[in-house]
């Protein structure tokens, strides 16, 4: 008896410390233009939210459209754990990827990326 409840604790201890060394790494929440999204208009900004705070000097957006890499403007880093960027000109139609980089709380740089497409005006 002593065996097995050492053992369930001992079991228990390692499942913890697990779930948490996996929720100190930040995440992607969400973003606008959201994951494949299909859009009617081109626009204006770029917006990613994670799970914890940003770290400013890692943080990063980019994108690449039909034509290769596209101008943004400077990644603004927000007080509502959202990294941004403005899109300073208006996107063509087409399928385009955002990629991200960051930083949380564990000093861990993450990369990540998400698309979007946008449609012809009609």
């Amino acid at each position: 008896m002593f065996t097995h409840t050492r053992t369930l604790i001992v079991t228990l201890t390692f499942t913890l410390a697990a779930f948490a060394a996996l929720s100190a790494h930040m995440a992607y929440s969400k973003s606008v233009p959201a994951q494949n999204a299909t859009l009617s208009k081109s626009p204006s900004e770029l917006q990613v939210w994670f799970t914890q705070d940003p770290e400013p000097a890692v943080s990063r957006l980019s994108l690449q459209g039909p034509t290769g890499e596209i101008s943004l403007g400077k990644t603004i880093v927000d007080k509502d754990r959202s990294i941004a960027a403005s899109v300073e000109n208006s996107l063509s139609p087409g399928s385009y990827i955002v990629s991200w980089r960051s930083a949380g709380d564990d000093g861990h740089v993450l990369r990540g990326e998400f698309s979007f497409t946008v449609l012809a005006a009609n």
